[in-house]
């Protein structure tokens, strides 16, 4: 496929998207205002509690810092609920496109969901109580043993934590979306195979542009990527075979 034609595949999917914009959009914005003010101030003080080393303090360098913090949370949760309804009509829209002839049985499909809801919290689970522990009593103590007093900044470290804790959190639904592309016939499990190279070296980058800049925290994030990219290879390989 020509550069020239991806790029008319890909205008064809947004120009479809459009029409149900207005309605992902209203699906962000209320559950951004739900967010901003029932769960960010509760889950600010959680944070802190359970990951701020002993010894360090966060303090706020500007006025609005705060504010613009749980603004950002807030957006990040509204288009992170809205996400499986940009999946949903971006399913529908391929589907129409590249003539799928396969949609799942709403049997496979509640699986699929459920499976997929597990590993997300599997994901954040992994992120928040085994990897930032670790990573952030590292930093600091690589702080303290420099003699420096950690005073960090609350929207840099909170937001550090939210972003990790989400990457972690969708790394794990790798076999989900591998089965799924698989399953409906827009990738095949010989192609994964193939560029399995090149996902794992893209993995590695991820996981350094995401992370402070030694190998132990780098190799944390990369590691779960690389693993489940494998588990669903095989899922999908199995899938494909019992589909023959």
């Amino acid at each position: 496929m020509t550069s020239s034609s991806i790029s008319e595949e890909f205008g064809y999917i947004i120009e479809a998207l459009k029409r149900k914009i207005m309605l992902i959009s209203g699906i962000v914005i209320a559950t951004m205002l739900l967010s901003f003010s029932l769960l960010v101030d509760p889950a600010l003080q959680r944070i802190k509690q359970d990951l701020l080393p002993a010894g360090a303090t966060l303090i706020y360098i500007s006025p609005v810092e705060v504010i613009m913090l749980k603004l950002r949370i807030a957006l990040l949760t509204g288009v992170i609920l809205a996400t499986p309804v940009v999946c949903y009509y971006a399913y529908k829209t391929l589907k129409a496109r590249f003539g799928i002839k396969s949609p799942m049985k709403k049997t496979h499909l509640f699986i699929l969901l459920g499976s997929a809801i597990s590993l997300f919290i599997a994901g954040i689970s992994y992120a928040y109580f085994l990897m930032l522990p670790l990573v952030l009593r590292y930093l600091n103590y690589m702080s303290s043993s420099a003699g420096v007093i950690a005073t960090w900044s609350i929207n840099e470290f909170v937001f550090f934590v939210v972003v990790i804790t989400l990457i972690l959190g969708l790394a794990f639904e790798l076999p989900i979306v591998i089965v799924f592309v698989v399953y409906s016939g827009l990738v095949q499990v010989n192609t994964l195979k193939e560029y399995r190279r090149y996902v794992l070296v893209g993995m590695f980058v991820l996981a350094a542009f995401f992370t402070p800049p030694d190998v132990v925290s780098q190799l944390i994030v990369a590691f779960p990527l690389i693993v489940f990219y494998e588990v669903g290879i095989i899922l999908a390989s199995i899938i494909s075979k019992r589909r023959l």
